[in-house]
């Protein structure tokens, strides 16, 4: 079993990294500096970071070339893709069942106007 424990100083550095993506991408987000295809471009290249990140400094995942590391990973990649597809479709769905379409909105103000 790999005996690596982390320094205070990676830890550190793992807890800074992650915020200053977490800060950009929030920016990012908050400000819009740039177009939305870019904007999210970047976005997604922080996450990715954030996640290597993540991987390296906190769970130790890269130090060895073990095969229960390659497992982890791909575990983790899972998970993160069915939580990210499942949040999409969850939103989708509930922006399509909470926002009403402009045919809808006028036969209520129609109906409004008649009473």
């Amino acid at each position: 079993m790999d005996s690596y424990r982390g320094t205070f100083g990676t830890y550190i550095a793992g807890f800074v990294g992650s915020l200053v993506c977490t800060c950009a991408a929030y920016y990012l987000v908050v400000v819009h500096p740039a177009a939305p295809a870019l904007i999210l471009a970047a976005v997604i290249a922080l996450a990715t970071f954030q996640f290597g990140v993540q991987l390296v400094l906190f769970l130790h995942l890269g130090r060895s070339a073990k095969v229960w590391n390659v497992v982890a990973f791909a575990f983790a990649f899972i998970i993160v893709c069915i939580v990210v597809a499942g949040s999409l479709w969850i939103m989708q769905n509930l922006s399509g069942r909470m926002m009403p379409s402009q045919a809808q909105m006028m036969q209520y103000m129609n109906n409004q106007d008649s009473l």
